[in-house]
């Protein structure tokens, strides 16, 4: 238990902040004060005089709560956590009538929520004060005289501790709309501290520094940028200070930090800050957000669409500068202007080069995406943002700034090329040993099946964890696709580069590949839209065949190529079942089924996706195989869900068809459904949905790639059910068998 009464002491004082900020947090808490940091995965410990922890709650911008030890100690259960919190003597924090609030996070097997957490350590405060004194203090959340945060870890590990922080420290009042994709203000400070931005605008005092945001959104970065030189205003920094009717507070140290806040920085009359952005609402917000942040004279913001607006001139004669930007990918592409797809970075980059010789640039990518980024970087920043992973990448518009090929093509030759290298770290004996072996058995099992297409290795090895598919096309030039799954977190990344690097020198030693015939591309789970976007800009397409139906192929520019090898036979069940009649494919991807069964003589199909992108490539495999796109073979663009809904609810009776092919993803937003698609608990409905569109002798088949999937024992008994996950699994797949689950479904013959 943490002794606050004497007036000198030094207080034991933890600064939470956003995940993989700890570095940048230390590092900016050594600048403020004078005192021992120690990084932690959760932020940063330290012994500071309240003086310190006052300027700290004051003054840092990346810090994000700011908590004193009150006590720590072992509370697995909800009377051991009532014996610790009595152990305090509460009556030297609060007074007997005054106003406290708690929060609390963690658990512990007996401690599951955290509402009950701050229920007990309340009990166990008032118990302490009506026992000593006849009355109690009260709870209040809106302006109690004390903040009180309680953290728990599995094994009960306690910690409780006052807040000296007036809540998160992340408001800084000045953002009321976010924008697309809002980017946490103390994220953004961190950010900026790692592209080096105060060392940036502290060597150019003379001619004062420059930064650029070219997709500015509501200008959350060069707000940051500007009261990281500026400091905060007095207002906010006085409102920054929580636990103010604290019995321990010191009232006069608080008063030397409010009455002495940082010096601004040398050459903040001479910068200059500029955000661009192509949508209006967003430039308009920035500016009311820059006012009410009090930096609004430093800075200027103008609509301008990037791939297309000059170089801002302001920053003639800038010698020294940064680009900073949270970029748009996924769901924020529309921002970054009228792009089919995702935008073309390899040109905006070029254009940055130009204007910005000699410059620094720190961007925002999804995670994974710098392997694709146009620029060679020199560090790259695991981050999160509000749960979803994100890089930063930090590098130098300079003469080496161009990457060779940075898309899967030259990924897959960097690697190569490193593989000696690699060779010290990593074995690469049982992995060749492996992919010779696969190789020798399926290139036979290929020639007598008729393959063009198939997989040779899928993670056969633990530590050589990916997948390598052959493709060969109509020209009869092969290529491996070599998708890496990401490794675990607990893996160097520097051990997990080495052993992809062997993979794919192996890759194009054993397989008797051509030069730049590999492609690598990394799996992982898509969100959203993601499975849509382009991950690069090479095109590299070709036409491959299935029995005598050709199809396009894309092995860069994707996270997939257009074409499921595992669904082979599927396909070809599909097809034979659909000659002569009607055929609907459900979350049709690029729609292989159904050119397949529309080929071999299905008499009508629809095929029915949301993506404008797989449609388009639907209609290119139609229209290679001189079929045309019209009333025979419809291509629909819809939420599938939506679509079945509408039909299950109408008042006239639904086309119906004879071949139903249902594939859906095993995670979908929908709004049909309980705001998701989750495959195991909706394909009842996604089941009986297409039997409401089956004819009476029918078929629909069914599925799905959810390992461990389980189909409801109400569909058996309402259906005729097959399980075909078996016999539908090509060679080439039997290693990994439970990945995918396939079903042929009928209505009873008294239906």
């Amino acid at each position: 238990m943490t002794d606050l009464a004497s007036s000198a002491l030094s207080w034991p004082i933890t600064v939470v902040s956003a995940p993989d900020m700890q570095a940048p947090l230390a590092e900016e808490i050594r600048s403020l004060v004078d005192a021992k940091v120690s990084d932690r995965p959760f932020g940063v410990l330290l012994d500071a005089t309240p003086e310190q922890a006052y300027r700290i709650v004051c003054d840092s911008l990346i810090a994000g709560h700011v908590y004193l030890t009150l006590i720590t100690g072992q509370a697995a259960t909800a009377d051991e956590l009532y014996r610790l919190v009595q152990q305090i003597d509460w009556a030297e924090h609060l007074a007997a009538e005054g106003y406290f609030t708690i929060s609390a996070t963690g658990s512990t097997d007996a401690l599951r929520h955290t509402g009950f957490v701050a229920t007990r350590i309340k009990d166990a405060i008032v118990d302490q004060f009506r026992e000593r004194t006849g009355t109690r203090p009260t709870i209040d959340s809106e302006q109690p005289d004390i903040r009180l945060h309680c953290h728990l870890t599995a094994s009960g590990h306690t910690t409780l501790s006052l807040e000296l922080s007036n809540g998160s420290l992340h408001r800084r009042g000045y953002r009321t709309d976010g924008g697309l994709a809002p980017l946490r203000e103390t994220l953004a400070a961190g950010m900026l501290w790692r592209a080096r931005w105060p060392q940036l605008v502290a060597s150019e005092t003379e001619t004062g520094a420059a930064l650029f945001d070219p997709m500015c959104g509501s200008g959350t970065l060069l707000i940051e940028a500007a009261l990281r030189l500026t400091g905060l205003p007095q207002d906010l920094r006085v409102k920054r200070i929580g636990s103010t009717g604290w019995l321990g507070h010191r009232e006069q140290a608080q008063k030397r930090v409010l009455d002495n806040p940082p010096e601004l920085a040398k050459g903040v009359d001479k910068l200059t800050l500029i955000g661009q952005d192509i949508d209006i609402e967003q430039i308009t917000a920035a500016r009311a957000n820059a006012e009410r942040a009090g930096v609004d004279h430093l800075m200027v913001f103008r609509e301008a669409d990037a791939w297309k607006a000059p170089c801002p001139p302001e920053f003639e004669g800038k010698s020294l500068g940064l680009v900073v930007s949270n970029l748009p990918y996924g769901h924020r592409l529309d921002v970054a202007g009228d792009h089919e797809g995702e935008p073309d970075w390899s040109t905006l980059t070029d254009q940055w080069q130009r204007c910005f010789n000699g410059w620094h640039w720190a961007f925002l990518l999804p995670e994974g995406e710098g392997q694709n980024w146009p620029l060679r970087y020199e560090r790259v920043f695991p981050m999160d943002q509000s749960g979803i992973a994100i890089d930063m990448i930090r590098g130098s518009f300079d003469g080496k700034a161009r990457r060779e090929a940075p898309g899967p093509i030259g990924l897959a030759n960097r690697l190569c090329a490193a593989a000696e290298q690699a060779r010290a770290l990593v074995d690469a004996a049982p992995f060749a040993n492996r992919l010779q072996k696969n190789y020798r058995h399926l290139k036979k099992l290929a020639e007598r099946e008729g393959w063009c297409c198939f997989r040779v290795y899928d993670a056969d090895l633990p530590d050589f964890n990916c997948a390598v598919d052959l493709y060969r096309d109509e020209a009869g030039e092969t290529w491996a696709d070599i998708q890496e799954y990401r490794a675990p977190n607990k893996i160097d990344p520097q051990l997990a580069r080495a052993r992809l690097s062997i993979i794919v020198e192996q890759v194009m030693e054993n397989l008797g590949l051509a030069e730049n015939h590999s492609v690598v591309r990394q799996r992982k789970r898509q969100t959203g839209t993601e499975q849509y976007q382009k991950i690069t800009q090479e095109r590299l397409e070709r036409v491959v065949h299935e029995g005598s139906t050709r199809l396009w192929v894309n092995l860069t520019d994707y996270l997939d190529t257009g074409l499921f090898l595992d669904h082979r036979l599927v396909r070809d069940r599909v097809a034979e079942l659909s000659r002569g009649k009607k055929l609907l494919n459900l979350f049709c991807y690029t729609a292989t089924a159904s050119v397949r069964a529309a080929h071999q003589g299905a008499s009508r199909t629809v095929s029915i996706d949301l993506s404008n992108t797989y449609l388009d490539w639907a209609e290119r495999n139609f229209t290679l195989n001189n079929l045309k796109v019209g009333t025979e073979h419809s291509l629909i663009r819809a939420d599938v869900l939506d679509w079945l809904e509408q039909r299950s609810n109408a008042i006239y009776q639904p086309e119906r068809f004879d071949v139903i092919f249902c594939d859906p993803p095993t995670f979908s937003n929908s709004k049909a459904m309980q705001d998701t698609l989750d495959i195991q608990r909706d394909h009842e409905f996604l089941v009986r949905s297409c039997m409401h569109l089956l004819s009476d002798d029918g078929t629909l088949i069914f599925s799905n790639n959810l390992k461990g999937f389980t189909l409801s024992s109400k569909l058996l008994d309402e259906f005729r059910i097959n399980d075909l996950s078996r016999k539908t699994l090509p060679g080439d797949f039997a290693r990994t068998p439970n990945r995918r689950s396939v079903f042929e479904i009928r209505h009873h013959d008294d239906t």
